[in-house]
């Protein structure tokens, strides 16, 4: 999958899309906090976090959140570890780009630490943590959020991996990682094609 001779960056979010974040923070927040209802994992229509919360569930939410430990306890997404390997083994470069939870002390630590534990050194070594990934220079980015904004106008082209409340928007996607190499195939045919 080479671009104009060169070999093409493929930025990969965690939550969500390598990391099952959703399934991990409501199982938390229930066994925390079983008095106060929350909604399935996958059921969430918006991607704030705190839509049609009350000031309980913000509190609680946050408890959870803030746990020293949370990031590294996640479960990895189906398929996501594999699909990331063989990236790696068709000559990607691959590197991990995610958002840090500011008021967690240890989650950059435990992104970092989960990044190493599933996917190895390399990829923990050359991991993103940034509040702008519109900074960040790559061809794709692979990340659940619906709009990736920030000061710069980003130099890749964002493929959605889909959730609930992402699920309505037009452009490329992945639905599930079995998925990953058609549409990075288009992705970067378009890319090239376009310039």
């Amino acid at each position: 999958m080479e671009k104009e001779g060169r070999v093409p960056t493929v930025l990969v979010d965690m939550d969500d899309v390598l990391c099952g974040w959703a399934d991990h923070f409501v199982s938390s927040r229930r066994r925390r906090f079983p008095h106060l209802p929350i909604a399935d994992p996958g059921g969430r229509e918006s991607f704030d976090l705190f839509t049609g919360f009350s000031e309980e569930d913000r509190a609680a939410t946050l408890t959870v959140l803030d746990e020293p430990g949370f990031f590294a306890a996640l479960k990895p997404v189906p398929g996501g570890v594999e699909a990331v390997e063989r990236m790696v083994g068709a000559g990607i470069d691959v590197a991990v780009c995610t958002s840090p939870w500011m008021s967690n002390p240890t989650c950059a630590s435990d992104k970092l630490r989960w990044v190493e534990e599933h996917l190895g050194a390399d990829l923990s070594h050359s991991t993103v943590i940034t509040r702008d990934k519109t900074r960040v220079v790559g061809d794709v980015l692979i990340d659940d959020k619906p709009e990736v904004t920030g000061r710069a106008r980003p130099r890749w082209s964002l493929v959605r991996f889909t959730r609930h409340y992402n699920r309505l928007l037009a452009g490329p996607r992945i639905d599930d990682w079995s998925q990953w190499e058609d549409v990075l195939a288009r992705v970067l045919l378009h890319r090239v094609e376009g310039r």
